[in-house]
């Protein structure tokens, strides 16, 4: 599948663990990360120039700026509203 759909996934993924109330998750090598900090480092790295978003793989409409632009955002917007007060 490599990155088609990616920002699709990382949105839904966000929604799914900030309803189920996950706030770390367990890697394979038995360390555990902070899933809000580990997707918001890596969709910031992912920004382009102008602030907007975009797959390289043009898959499901994710060459779409305004599209993949609004999947990010509400994937931060997840992020945002998981932390724990």
């Amino acid at each position: 599948m490599g990155d088609q759909g990616l920002y699709y996934y990382y949105q839904t993924m966000a929604k799914a663990l900030t309803a189920a109330n996950i706030n770390e998750l367990k890697l394979e090598n038995g360390n555990t990360v902070d899933w809000r900090s580990e997707l918001g480092e890596k969709l910031l790295t992912l920004q382009r120039e102008d602030g907007s978003w975009v797959n390289q793989n043009g898959r499901w409409m994710e060459s779409n700026p305004i599209l993949v632009t609004a999947y990010t955002v509400m994937a931060l917007e997840q992020v945002y509203a998981s932390i724990p007060e």
